[in-house]
């Protein structure tokens, strides 16, 4: 997609898509690693006083011992400031091309988050903005979500509503098994302007840090995985000290 449509889309909705911005090879290669960190086989090389990834489980069948680990991982986190291959694709041309586009030339990194939604019992994400999760700073950190399998309305594609990103709304806390208990107050969304993003695997959806959005379950036989990497730009705002273990390096 050309860099200025890229971005009029992006402004306009709060949320963009990227088609084939990962060729067969790439994909496979990424495809390959991440099977390896869900599998155990893999550890982190950066951070070596970590002896795995941080692992968040479905809830449902963690405790199954029927069901294999990579089919039981919910989220794997920092996956890019602990391994050197995930750590080289968050900083490479591919990826901060696209970026620069949408963000400006001086950029700052945050994280990453690996949804792996597995087939059958990928649990649902309630209606939320990302920004509202991260109160400290400007509401203007965007997320990179890469689809390493087909996103599809049957496997539960991320749902977002266009033009949500130029307001924060209130959010409350759910009691629920889910782990993401942080949702939009109901009053405030109108699911009839949803819009699933159904994505072919390779592509990337470029989403703004206050563009609401949602997912369901995924109950179909096919797995939806998607490696999330959050970009800031150089000079955002922070309205009070973030700890974050890794710091936001400077990395264009």
């Amino acid at each position: 997609m050309n860099p200025i449509n890229l971005r009029q889309e992006y402004e306009k909705n709060g949320f963009v898509i990227a088609p084939n911005v990962f060729d067969q090879p790439s994909l496979r290669e990424l495809r390959e690693m991440v099977d390896k960190v869900l599998d155990g086989e893999i550890r982190p090389d950066l951070d070596t006083a970590k002896s795995d990834f941080q692992i968040q489980w479905e809830p449902a069948v963690k405790d199954d011992p029927e069901i294999p680990r990579r089919e039981k991982i919910r989220i794997v986190f920092h996956m890019t400031h602990t391994h050197s291959y995930f750590r080289s694709l968050a900083t490479s041309e591919r990826m901060l091309k696209p970026v620069r586009a949408l963000l400006g030339p001086s950029l700052r990194y945050y994280t990453d988050q690996m949804f792996v939604k597995p087939a059958r019992h990928g649990s649902s994400v309630p209606w939320h903005q990302d920004s509202a999760y991260w109160p400290a700073a400007e509401p203007n950190l965007m997320s990179a979500w890469v689809a390493l399998d087909d996103s599809t309305v049957e496997n539960g594609c991320v749902r977002y509503v266009p033009g949500s990103h130029r307001e924060l709304l209130p959010h409350h806390v759910v009691e629920t098994d889910n782990p993401n208990k942080l949702t939009t107050r109901p009053e405030f969304i109108d699911a009839t302007l949803e819009v699933p993003a159904e994505m072919s695997a390779g592509s990337v959806c470029f989403h703004h840090s206050s563009c609401m959005h949602h997912s369901l379950p995924n109950e179909s036989g096919k797995p939806r995985r998607g490696l999330v990497l959050i970009y800031l730009p150089a000079d955002l705002e922070f309205y009070r000290p973030w700890n974050f273990e890794y710091g936001f390096k400077l990395i264009s």
